[in-house]
């Protein structure tokens, strides 16, 4: 997932999406609303406050989130000489910066959505730096939070417990994504997921793995190749 895509996927929130529906509606039906009295119209009133104090502060969480991710789009190398534009002296010191910043977001909204993106990208990053521990415990709080992320994480701490020889934990992993899809990862990449972690222990496994695919998926070109790939794997 790209800077980029990460923004759009923020900008569509499905709480916002339900209390403007029901700002529509209460606009629509106003003398309906109107005969339940003072009551009832403070109590909207009061959950009108509600949503536009969330709403401010999910925003504020999404530019902090973006200034920080921000960082990756820096230059490295000689400064120029706009000192407005942003340039680390190595892409070392590019991404330190940047996980840094991811750090302090984290501290300072952690188990918000926003909070689980931040630790989802810091422990993927640790993986790549061979900070085992610090990779697992990141990617496992995602992983285990009520998060659009979490099947991403999923992925990546399979792949972690994979490289550890924890053969079984990912397997777990990846056959709860086969038992719960999501938009992020369907029934179909879980499947293949799976088969891939057993062509070498376990091929008869991986076989069998395939072959439950729904026929339907197997029609998608990305399923068919990537499935067509772990076939040919199981065949040497």
């Amino acid at each position: 997932m790209t800077r980029h895509e990460l923004k759009d996927q923020l900008q569509h929130d499905h709480f916002t999406d339900a209390v403007s529906g029901a700002v529509s509606y209460a606009s629509s039906h106003r003398q309906n609303l109107i005969r339940y009295g003072i009551a009832a119209a403070l109590v909207f009133l009061i959950a009108g406050g509600v949503w536009w104090y969330m709403s401010s502060q999910r925003e504020q969480r999404r530019q902090e989130l973006d200034a920080a991710m921000s960082i990756l789009d820096a230059q490295v190398g000689p400064g120029a000489t706009d000192t407005t534009v942003r340039s680390y002296p190595t892409e070392d010191a590019k991404k330190d910066a940047w996980m840094k910043a991811l750090s302090a977001f984290i501290s300072k909204y952690g188990g918000s959505e926003e909070g689980n993106i931040a630790q989802y990208y810091r422990g993927t990053e640790r993986a790549q730096k061979d900070d085992q521990a610090g990779a697992e415990s990141d990617l496992k709080v995602v992983a285990d939070a009520n998060s659009s992320i979490s099947p991403l994480a999923k992925v990546a701490l399979a792949n972690l417990y994979l490289g550890e020889k924890k053969n079984v934990e990912a397997q777990t992993l990846l056959q709860s994504l086969t038992k719960d899809p999501s938009a992020l990862i369907s029934k179909a990449q879980a499947q293949i997921l799976e088969a891939q972690l057993n062509q070498t222990s376990n091929p008869q496994a991986a076989k069998d793995v395939l072959k439950s695919i729904d026929p339907n998926d197997k029609k998608r070109d990305a399923v068919a190749r990537a499935a067509e790939a772990v076939t040919s794997e199981l065949a040497k």
